[in-house]
């Protein structure tokens, strides 16, 4: 399994709008939307979607699940997107525009949603927790904007799940250990998520796992940067850096290269 990716590093996709290309970003949310164990959380995510429903999506990107959202809820149904990105949200609605698709894109904060309470049949969120600064806030954002009865789902991952068969575990393992701890921002958040769902009052929680596999090249690329992350920080010394690359692309070049990463999807009645 292998595609073309373009080395962009993924914590970058918090501050696109500094980037004047966006192309490499799109091409990496494809690619990484496209693996099949996502694509099956995603499935299971949409049951709880019925037709004429209100859905807000937090943190939707240019609307790659956006788009399949709206047409399981038209006609008389309604979706809205939110993302941070403007550079994001002007592309969304460009397509949205060329397809004759009543969606509202806007620009917005997942930590402070601007719509009244009990908006929304269900509001969905997507590898954008993780990365916040306070996500219990978000959560708590989603559940006063979701209508009592509705839905609240996410798919997000657990950074200390990923596994990459470089053979020095060590090095591995400290490499790892900083990305997930340290450079992002809730690596293992989804292992309280149970206990947050419930402080906010949400029941008939849900929950569904899958391990994603990554394409060869999107996992080179990844996990090269996980790299490069640890040397900025001086966690590894640049010999060290430069054995990982090697050791990585050495894999890649003999087709033996084999990487995963935990997924979780919740999902829980407000």
């Amino acid at each position: 399994m292998t595609s073309d990716t373009t080395g962009v590093n993924v914590h970058s996709f918090t501050d696109i709008d500094d980037s004047a290309d966006l192309s490499p970003y799109v091409a990496t949310l494809e690619i990484f939307d496209a693996i099949p164990q996502l694509q099956q959380l995603k499935a299971l995510a949409r049951n709880f979607v019925q037709s004429g429903d209100a859905i807000l999506d937090v943190g939707c990107g240019f609307g790659i699940e956006t788009f399949t959202l709206a047409s399981l809820v038209r006609p008389k149904g309604r979706i809205t997107g939110i993302d941070k990105s403007a550079a994001f949200i002007k592309m969304a609605r460009k397509v949205a525009s060329q397809n004759r698709l009543s969606i509202d894109f806007q620009v917005g904060n997942a930590e402070a949603l601007d719509f009244p309470d009990d908006t929304f049949d269900l509001s969905r969120v997507e590898r954008v927790l993780v990365y916040l600064p306070d996500p219990q806030r978000a959560v708590r954002e989603m559940r006063r904007v979701t209508r009592p009865g509705g839905t609240i789902s996410m798919i997000e991952p657990d950074f200390g799940t990923d596994v990459i068969n470089v053979p020095d575990r060590k090095l591995a393992r400290r490499i790892r250990d900083y990305e997930c701890d340290v450079n992002v921002p809730q690596g293992l958040l989804m292992r309280d998520m149970p206990w947050i769902l419930k402080e906010q009052g949400l029941t008939d929680i849900e929950i569904e796992t899958r391990l994603l596999v990554f394409p060869e090249n999107l996992a080179m690329d990844y996990f090269i940067q996980m790299g490069a992350n640890a040397k900025r920080a001086d966690i590894i010394s640049a010999d060290e850096q430069e054995a990982w690359t090697a050791a990585i692309k050495d894999l890649k070049a003999r087709g033996r290269l084999f990487a995963t990463i935990g997924y979780y999807l919740f999902a829980a009645r407000a």
